[in-house]
């Protein structure tokens, strides 16, 4: 009973007979009104600083005033009697009559809740505001007192939803633009995550091999920012989910205030008589009910073109909630053959939610018989955001029996697509054991392409706990099947965190399967991250089963993207294979960047000796001479003495023919001198005495004292100075030069080596030459034939015959 705090129900109530003090609290019979956080009197308030306040004398009830009518009318003056003012003064404040005032009060009408409303502002700005318990007692007792009047009652009730329904929609619309908002915020930040991300994926590619030292620091940044991209896309998910569910409950308001605003219309009008009857609404509402299809499709456009948008959505609107679904079919595709889409689109989630699942099916048939593949679209698209988990396999099913199977399924993909994971484990659920459970399994295909990988692994846990194993087991392949290479290592390295190595081999043995381009953006994945086992047994499977082309076109692309032990690794794979075919990848090599040679190169640079030499043999066994020596000299210039010794070692362990003694001297005679310096360092590194010896034969026996001396010029230079082996090489020259030269060719070498900044070796041939008798005569006449001697009587003859001649001529 209104504003009670405590009701004394064995006391009649009735008008106080003088007025309270002010510290005492004012009592309407038995009833106490409770005001802000203590009890203040409704009889004479102490208001103002001016003193009390003096309303009037409180007005008369009626001897057969109802009970409710009294408590509310009792309330109220109760109320009032706080403003301390006079009726008429009110009256003229809240711009009412007088009279009505004094009968709100007296109890004999019972006024509309907005006066009430009123007087409570009034009461709060004057004095201080009710209690939350005294203004909902209040309003209860407004309420009893209303429902006396049969008339009115059933009216205010309406108004008292219409009023809570509007409430409601304001503060839907107001958490939809929160989250709009929210979502724009995050989709920028994952726009600015993504592109920063982009750009670091570019820096890391270029700087890897310059900067090894930097690559970690850098990674570390890109994990975290990989990282808050998902967070970003996850909470961008939940986000939209909410959208979706917000949207629906608009939807859902909005039509709830529809309908109460039509009882409301339609009670207003049976009130008012007959004179409402020709409104436009009510024409409106008399064409829906009476009109064919065609002539409300004509009248939505007459309105349209009259910009009354919303009185013709509404005519749809409620065309479409009252007729048959063969009606509602037509009409929504005669609009949109009208060019009305907006009309026939927006009556879609109202459709959708409101209708059965039988009736959404039999509404989509007709609609995909009448052609309207937009109308499809929308209702299908609208079942799956707004729809439950066991209504969408109704639906599918609903279309599967009509036909419709590859409307079926797209249902299902969307579905699986868009809702959360546990609602797609809900609709697999339901369609365990149905005629769509096919359709489900094959659902699963685009809703692993496309969701995130997280998801898709969370799925495949949730599905296996629900029983449906099959629909789990197809997750993985669908993965492999369907995304590009780096989210196919990123799957991977997820179901292995989670301990599934099994699906993640699985994928990786799928999805080898593609096209070779993909194949090759998954080996560059796997190397970036870190799976090289994994990158070597996809480069062995390709190089055994792929033809020569593709795998050549696999090795230049490799060498291209700088993933050279990959591309040595397909080469070499590749060599196991016969003759004819190792000929034709490398032909095919030729073909293209960078071509055979610099490919065989690199795999002698990047690899270990014993490599070098398997691929040396391979190549000439093969016949193919010309790589073959393309490995044998960069080996021999490029690599250090002992690996090049290393190299030799391994030659000669496979007999191969290039390190036999004829062989190496002929070599060393064909050559210019000073290119067979590395050979004689990695001989003397091999402990290949022998060899050496055949080479430096090989060396003299051409007798050419510029290229002997260039040569071991060349040895001093490439020489390790920690270890050296040079002056081994060096005596054994001395040596041959010394046996097989003539004396006047050995001194002419003295002398060369001294000119050449050679000294050390000039003075070792001398002295090694001195024990032959003439050596030193001729070492001195070489040293001495072109100066001048001045006491030689030669020279002096050959003066004085200058002189002689000159006076004898004319």
């Amino acid at each position: 009973m209104g504003l009670v705090a405590a009701v004394d129900r064995q006391q009649p109530a009735a008008l106080p007979t003088e007025l309270a003090m002010p510290d005492e609290p004012f009592r309407c019979g038995s009833r106490r009104i409770l005001v802000g956080m203590s009890d203040i009197a409704f009889g004479i308030i102490d208001a103002s600083p001016g003193g009390p306040l003096r309303p009037e004398r409180p007005v008369a009830f009626k001897e057969d005033l109802p009970a409710e009518k009294r408590a509310l009318a009792e309330d109220l003056q109760a109320l009032f009697g706080a403003l301390g003012i006079s009726r008429r003064r009110y009256a003229v404040r809240r711009h009412l009559d007088p009279s009505s005032v004094t009968r709100y009060l007296n109890g004999d009408r019972v006024p509309p809740w907005d006066f009430v409303a009123g007087l409570i502002s009034d009461v709060r700005q004057e004095s201080a505001p009710l209690t939350l318990q005294a203004e909902a007692a209040l309003r209860e007792t407004h309420r009893v007192a209303q429902s006396a009047n049969r008339r009115h009652s059933a009216m205010q009730e309406l108004q008292d939803e219409l009023a809570s329904a509007d409430e409601e929609t304001r503060r839907i619309k107001t958490r939809e633009r929160a989250l709009e908002q929210a979502l724009h915020d995050r989709e920028r930040s994952l726009s600015e995550s993504t592109s920063r991300s982009q750009h670091l994926e570019r820096d890391l590619d270029n700087q890897q091999l310059a900067h090894r030292a930097d690559v970690a620091l850098w990674e570390g940044e890109y994990e975290q920012l990989r990282r808050d991209c998902d967070d970003l896309r996850e909470e961008m998910v939940h986000l939209q989910e909410a959208l979706a569910v917000t949207r629906a409950e608009l939807i859902a308001a909005e039509e709830q205030c529809h309908q109460l605003e039509t009882e409301l219309d339609a009670m207003a009008q049976l009130e008012g008589g007959a004179e409402g009857a020709s409104s436009l609404m009510a024409a409106l509402e008399a064409a829906n009910q009476t009109s064919s299809v065609a002539e409300l499709v004509e009248v939505v456009g007459d309105l349209e073109a009259r910009t009354q948008q919303a009185i013709a959505r509404e005519l749809v609107s409620a065309a479409s909630r009252s007729r048959r679904v063969e009606e509602v079919a037509a009409l929504l595709s005669g609009l949109q053959r009208a060019g009305l889409h907006a009309h026939a689109e927006s009556v879609v989630p109202a459709l959708v939610m409101t209708r059965p699942v039988a009736e959404t099916a039999a509404l989509v048939g007709e609609l995909h018989r009448a052609g309207f593949e937009e109308g499809v679209a929308a209702v299908l698209r609208s079942s799956v955001e707004l729809k439950s988990p066991c209504d969408i396999v109704g639906l599918s099913l609903g279309l599967h029996r009509s036909g419709l199977g590859e409307l079926a399924e797209s249902l299902l993909t969307a579905a699986f697509v868009v809702r959360t994971v546990s609602e797609v484990v809900a609709v697999t659920v339901w369609a365990a054991g149905t005629e769509v459970e096919p359709l489900s399994l094959a659902a699963l295909g685009p809703a692993a392409g496309r969701r995130y990988v997280q998801e898709v692994v969370e799925l495949v846990i949730a599905l296996r706990a629900a029983g449906r194993h099959k629909h789990a087991e197809s997750l993985p392949v669908a993965v492999a099947e369907r995304r590009e290479a780096s989210s196919v290592v990123t799957a991977m390295e997820c179901f292995t965190s989670r301990g599934m190595t099994g699906e993640a081999d699985l994928i990786l043995s799928a999805t080898q399967s593609r096209g070779v381009s993909h194949v090759l953006a998954l080996v560059r994945a796997l190397v970036q991250g870190r799976r090289s086992h994994d990158a070597a047994s996809v480069v062995d499977r390709a190089v055994g089963l792929w033809p020569a082309d593709s795998v050549a076109t696999m090795i230049a692309d490799l060498y291209s993207t700088n993933h050279f032990p990959q591309a040595a690794q397909a080469l070499m794979g590749s060599m196991r294979h016969s003759a004819a075919s190792t000929r034709s990848l490398l032909c095919c090599l030729d073909e293209a960047y960078p071509g055979a040679e610099a490919v065989v190169e690199m795999v002698a640079a990047t690899g270990s000796p014993e490599r070098a030499a398997h691929l040396f043999t391979s190549l000439e066994t093969r016949e193919l001479p010309q790589l073959a020596e393309v490995v044998f000299q960069h080996t021999l210039r490029e690599k250090p003495t002992g690996h090049a010794g290393m190299f030799l070692q391994a030659l000669d362990h496979s007999d191969a023919a290039v390190v036999q003694e004829d062989q190496l001297c002929a070599r060393a005679r064909a050559a210019q001198g000073p290119s067979m310096a590395p050979l004689l360092l990695a001989l003397t590194a091999a402990w290949r005495d022998s060899a050496v010896t055949a080479v430096v034969r090989g060396c003299t026996g051409k007798r050419d004292i510029g290229e002997l001396v260039l040569l071991l010029r060349q040895l001093h230079n490439l020489d390790n100075r920690t270890r050296p082996r040079a002056p081994d090489v060096v005596d054994q020259i001395i040596a041959s030069v010394v046996q097989s030269w003539p004396t006047d060719q050995q001194a002419v070498l003295v002398i060369a080596l001294a000119g050449a900044g050679l000294p050390q070796d000039a003075d070792r041939l001398s002295c090694r030459a001195a024990r032959q008798p003439k050596f030193k005569g001729v070492l001195k006449y070489e040293q001495t034939k072109h100066e001048q001697k001045v006491l030689s009587l030669a020279f002096w003859r050959k003066g004085s015959r200058g002189r002689n001649d000159e006076q004898s001529a004319p």
